[in-house]
């Protein structure tokens, strides 16, 4: 079955600490106290930048394949670099280091309303962030009784989004996402924020989506999600690649190492 995303010993690296002033001026003067060993005259006085020049790798050699119509599940404790990854995939963010190949058009929802302006209506919304997303005026038009069928908020379709609860929201954005003709379909952990029975109907979509052809990249903490709708999995921990394979070996082999933390550290 053809390789439609391919990352090869994809790293990100992030500066901790102070960055820059926010002017040139600014950043020499801080760069030149540095270097003659005098006080830094923009650090807030009490404040020691004890992480200056110290770097965070996010992620580091991270290395896998996604085959056409697969849904790829990706797990890991919070702050293993699941977002991290996925950024780097849609074109958030660019790696330090590794190669990340994509043979497709893709369409990514990483963040309840990304796209969305809150004093637009629903209505506007979906057409802005559809041409985010990619998608032409004619092709949303013809979507779009059916993504406010499925958003669900057909009452309040022409209402400002600011009026919305974040469930409205996230069914919004989900449902344009998902309606977007795309080959490969990224998905954050975003659909916590709604009810069960929209959570459910998500998940079919997704289903949908992967019976299609078309191909899934879902990350989330919902384990029983996982193992009903991804047949393989991969496991972060800490920016590597824990591991790779089946879902159901890869959950237990997560379920194990979370087990085996400290009570109060335990983040499934």
């Amino acid at each position: 079955m053809t390789t439609v995303v391919s990352a090869e010993h994809v790293s990100k690296r992030y500066q901790l600490g102070g960055i820059n002033t926010g002017t040139l001026k600014g950043d020499f003067a801080s760069w030149w106290a540095r270097v003659t060993g005098n006080p830094d005259p923009y650090q807030v006085i009490g404040e020691e930048n004890i992480q200056e020049g110290k770097t965070l790798w996010a992620l580091h050699d991270v290395s896998f394949d996604v085959r056409q119509g697969e849904v790829l599940g990706i797990i890991g404790r919070n702050g293993a670099g699941k977002s991290t990854l996925l950024k780097i995939l849609s074109r958030v963010t660019a790696p330090t280091g590794g190669n990340i190949k994509i043979k497709g058009r893709m369409s990514s929802l990483l963040e309840v309303g990304t796209g969305f302006h809150p004093d637009l209506s629903g209505r506007e919304n979906v057409y802005l962030n559809g041409a985010i997303l990619g998608m032409t005026r004619q092709e949303i038009t013809r979507k779009f009784d059916e993504i406010v069928s499925f958003a669900e908020v057909e009452p309040f379709i022409d209402t400002p989004v600011k009026r919305y609860s974040s469930g409205m929201y996230v069914r919004l954005a989900f449902a344009v996402a998902a309606h977007l003709d795309a080959e490969i379909l990224v998905i954050d952990e975003i659909l916590s924020v709604g009810d069960f029975a929209f959570q459910k109907k998500c998940l079919g979509k997704v289903d949908d989506v992967a019976h299609s052809g078309r191909t899934v990249l879902f990350v989330s903490h919902n384990l029983d999600a996982l193992r009903s709708i991804c047949e393989r999995s991969i496991l972060l921990e800490h920016g590597h690649l824990a591991r790779c394979g089946q879902t159901m070996e890869v959950v237990a082999h997560y379920l194990k190492y979370a087990s085996s933390l400290p009570r109060q550290k335990k983040i499934i």
